[in-house]
């Protein structure tokens, strides 16, 4: 039986550099990740989804709850000792970029090199996987990088597809699907 205390915000910024560092490592990344697809969970169900020992997960979950990204959202009794049940503090992680202090800049910069190093990993994963389809409509891996002159009207047009892209994403997010897909977007200006 889980007694539970929270449920998430669905609105939720990043704001300080301290929440910014707390994901800015590839297992809090994958932490998160995890915790977004299971829900309420925890450290030893994610250790198992992690494919990690829980002794591993201690430090980095209990940085992420000082941070603020995590919540303790109730305790469940295995029989031998009490578990405490961790969730996200916010649905999703949304950047406020108005924050524009030199820590936090940095902060944002290692949290996405952190990313891009998740994503690497998976891609890795993906490659040498026999069983991703890599070509055809249902293809499994896709990589694309391209560089694009944009006139400001068609940058509020690619705003405003990248938002519904990610609204299609949260609708087609099914928990009965076999499979789950790490889909990473950066948009930035060149120098």
């Amino acid at each position: 039986m889980v007694n539970m205390s929270r449920k998430p915000n669905a609105n939720g910024w990043i704001s300080t550099v301290e929440q910014m560092k707390a994901i800015a490592s590839p297992v809090r990344h994958q932490i998160h990740l995890a915790l977004e697809m299971l829900g309420p969970c925890s450290i030893r169900d994610l250790a198992s989804r992690m494919s990690r020992q829980p002794a591993t997960l201690y430090y980095h979950v209990n940085m992420m709850e000082r941070a603020g990204v995590l919540v303790r959202y109730g305790v469940r009794d295995t029989g031998r000792h009490a578990e405490t049940i961790y969730m996200l503090a916010e649905k999703r992680i949304r950047l406020d970029m108005t924050q524009r202090t030199p820590r936090f800049l940095d902060a944002v910069t290692r949290g996405f090199a952190s990313l891009l190093r998740y994503a690497e990993r998976t891609l890795a994963t993906a490659l040498k996987s026999e069983t991703t389809t890599k070509t055809g409509k249902a293809s499994e891996l896709r990589i694309r990088q391209v560089n694009v002159r944009l006139t400001r009207n068609k940058l509020v047009e690619l705003n405003r597809r990248l938002d519904d892209l990610q609204s299609y994403i949260d609708d087609a997010d099914s928990p009965s699907a076999k499979s789950t897909y790490a889909i990473t977007i950066c948009l930035s200006v060149l120098p």
